[in-house]
């Protein structure tokens, strides 16, 4: 078994429109994050998983969440192959 480790550093972008790092607020979707401008298309709030501080930017937000989740503001994605 393989694992190849990516950093994407601290890049941000939403995962419905590629932007928005300095839109405000923003949200969480499951595991998508949703920046201030698209949030305010979203149909279903009931599957809103969590709703972002709307006095930061969703850059800022962002990067707080992967520190209070994962420990870093890097974006790291973990590849194992079999």
């Amino acid at each position: 078994m393989e694992t190849t480790v990516i950093d994407g550093g601290e890049e941000v972008a939403c995962d419905f429109c590629n932007f928005g790092e300095e839109t405000m607020g923003g949200l969480l979707l499951g595991s998508y994050a949703i920046c201030g401008d698209c949030a305010k298309t979203i149909t279903h709030p009931e599957e809103i998983t969590e709703v972002f501080d709307p006095n930061k930017t969703f850059r800022q937000n962002v990067l707080e969440y992967r520190v209070r989740t994962y420990g870093t503001s890097h974006a790291i994605t973990k590849i194992t192959t079999w």
